[in-house]
């Protein structure tokens, strides 16, 4: 006797997806849950990063589906076969009669956490910091600490911002799709161009300057994620800033831990 394996798949905007076994499937979203039973369940569809659940509904009207997205391809589809596999043979006609929804606690607002883990962060750093004033053999390796924290956040900034926008140059020309922006308006001396994508939804693009008419290049799974493709130069430049932000980084990091270790030793 084979048992029903139980997967749990982690999408996009805090989206949790989850199959017990022979129970309901369950979707999280962030303000709410959704317990679908499997009798509820006409097919579930994976295509790519995306799951699509498929209710059953009374002829002549359009069934509801949930659809998760930015999951792993794989998962994807090991989720949609044994989900299937679970199927009755005999679903409900009417499935949205039978997905039952709660509302979910209010997280703290964002400024809230922020704060909260602020505060946290910086105990840490300051409890850490009197330690190493206390043990080190200098009284500087505690001046020195902070400052490896500071070119250590320095080198991270640089990492996810420039480091992002080099992964985005080098994959949305390759992978994605690439269209014509046309220039709409400004907005705060910046520029507007617009854009259709392939499944014929508007767009727009933001940046200080252009003609009237520049290449884009967008992700297929999140028209939002666009580039206007840099040139080679432009490329270069990007790449030596995030080279740089990871030297300055992995030098923090390596002063950070000499100085732990040296203090730690006494």
């Amino acid at each position: 006797m084979t048992s029903t394996p139980s997967l749990l798949l982690r999408g996009g905007a805090g989206s949790v997806l989850r199959f017990e076994g022979g129970g309901p499937v369950t979707l999280r979203r962030t303000d709410k849950e959704h317990r679908i039973p499997l009798a509820a369940i006409q097919l579930v569809h994976a295509e790519g990063r995306s799951v699509s659940i498929v209710l059953t509904a009374p002829e002549g009207t359009e069934p509801r589906i949930y659809r998760v997205t930015d999951v792993s391809e794989a998962a994807a589809l090991a989720f949609a076969d044994a989900v299937t596999a679970a199927l009755p043979a005999e679903p409900a006609p009417d499935g949205a009669a039978l997905v039952t929804t709660f509302a979910l606690a209010d997280p703290p607002p964002r400024a809230t956490r922020n704060w909260i883990v602020g505060g946290v962060v910086a105990a840490v750093i300051v409890a850490v910091d009197v330690f190493i004033a206390l043990r080190a053999p200098e009284g500087e390796y505690a001046f020195g600490f902070l400052m490896a924290l500071v070119f250590g956040g320095i080198g991270a900034f640089m990492i996810h911002v420039v480091g992002g926008e080099t992964y985005r140059q080098w994959h949305l020309p390759r992978h994605g799709i690439t269209v014509m922006g046309e220039f709409s308006h400004y907005t705060n001396n910046r520029k507007v161009y617009r854009f259709t994508d392939a499944t014929g939804g508007r767009h727009t693009y933001t940046t200080t300057s252009g003609p009237g008419r520049i290449e884009l290049a967008y992700d297929p799974r999140d028209p939002r994620r666009v580039v206007h493709p840099a040139g080679p130069y432009e490329r270069i430049a990007i790449a030596f800033v995030t080279l740089l932000g990871c030297g300055i980084a992995g030098g923090s990091l390596y002063a950070l831990g000499a100085i732990l270790f040296v203090t730690v030793k006494g």
